[in-house]
């Protein structure tokens, strides 16, 4: 494929700045890059944010909703698995919590738990039938947390999602406490069974998956804010799972 600049609706890489890349494929107009420095994988030039919100409705959430019972028992799984190795207690955020099944299971376990959701038919569904207080319907960006509020944030299959891959984890960094945990599970471009042919794979999904990962673009987009790896899990799917540690003390 022909390489190709930045014009005016296209975005430089946002994990090393660059502003050249590789066309690798199209997919429902949408063209599928590789950039030259990095090979940060995305969907450049964006859809704009009227097009990537319009994926998330009240139909999306619902395959999320039949499947509550199984739901709440792996996410409980999870936040004991962020117990027993990094944060026994504290406030955690759920950052696109859906329906609030992590939310419940971090109550459950003691946690003061929170979570921020664009969908509001899933809100409806964790506050009505969950019971679940600390939910907010929109951004992360724009809820005003306080600094330093949260001792856990989790980012399950929401990164590859969002509209701007650096103003989120900047404001992640703002209101994680210093030596807190950011877990994150996005798709993973490297893994063995990810397919050569990418155009093939199953998580390529034009204006909803944004963004591609492989684990050091993943490490470097966090350093860049200040973030070490405190830990990465061994997947048997093409899936990242990486946890990220606030220093104590800015480096």
């Amino acid at each position: 494929m022909d390489n190709f600049s930045t014009a005016l609706d296209q975005i430089a890489c946002p994990v090393c700045g660059n502003d050249e890349f590789e066309e690798l494929f199209s997919k429902h107009d949408e063209i599928f890059a590789s950039c030259n420095v990095c090979t940060f994988i995305l969907i450049n030039p964006p859809p704009n944010l009227e097009t990537i919100t319009a994926t998330y409705d009240a139909d999306y959430s619902q395959t999320y909703i039949r499947k509550a019972d199984k739901k709440l028992k792996r996410c409980s799984g999870w936040v004991a698995r962020v117990q027993r190795r990094f944060v026994t207690s504290g406030r955690w955020l759920d950052v696109g919590c859906s329906a609030g099944f992590v939310v419940r299971a971090a109550a459950d376990r003691g946690f003061e738990a929170h979570g921020v959701e664009v969908e509001s038919a899933a809100i409806q569904y964790g506050r009505e039938v969950l019971q679940l207080e600390n939910l907010r319907c929109g951004f992360l960006e724009d809820q005003g947390y306080p600094d330093s509020y949260f001792d856990v944030i989790s980012l399950y299959d929401v990164i590859e999602h969002v509209p701007n891959l650096n103003r989120l984890i900047t404001e992640v960094g703002r209101i994680l406490t210093p030596g807190g945990v950011v877990e994150i599970r996005t798709p993973n471009v490297d893994h063995w069974s990810t397919p050569r042919d990418l155009s093939t794979w199953k998580e390529i999904k034009p204006s909803e998956h944004l963004y591609y990962f492989s684990f050091p673009t993943l490490k470097t987009l966090l350093e860049n804010h200040g973030f070490n790896v405190r830990y990465k899990r061994l997947m048997l799917k093409s899936a990242l799972n990486v946890y990220f540690e606030k220093p104590t003390t800015p480096t």
